[in-house]
């Protein structure tokens, strides 16, 4: 969980930098041409805007094959998604610092007492 909490920071300092990295899109004679590291960026977050949209829907849905339908699509876009984190950090685009042992305790108990 605190390992989770350290993904969220980082989440928001790429997402800081993401319209810094937008301006480093290289021009060309044919248009702009965007980094992999852009493209991959890009893609990760339309899929955790998809997930959130979908959640929306499974939430809102009084039909309930429709229901069953949209949860389908929504475990295809955490499969995708996690296929473009993984290939990030396989490409050192996404790093993400692992949560020491004290963090993961203070985690558990902050949110142990949520849960009772």
């Amino acid at each position: 969980m605190a390992q989770q909490g350290q993904q969220g920071q980082g989440q928001q300092g790429q997402q800081q930098g993401q319209g810094q990295q937008a301006g480093q899109a290289m021009q060309s004679g044919q248009g702009t041409q965007f980094a992999d590291k852009d493209i991959l960026q890009l893609a990760l977050n339309e899929s955790k805007h998809t997930a959130e949209a979908l959640n929306s829907f499974i939430l809102e849905a009084s039909n309930e094959q429709l229901r069953r339908d949209y949860m389908t699509v929504l475990g295809d876009v955490y499969n995708q998604q996690k296929q473009v984190f993984d290939l990030m950090q396989q490409k050192g685009f996404y790093s993400v610092q692992n949560a020491t042992a004290e963090q993961m305790t203070q985690a558990q108990s902050k949110f142990s007492g949520q849960m009772q």
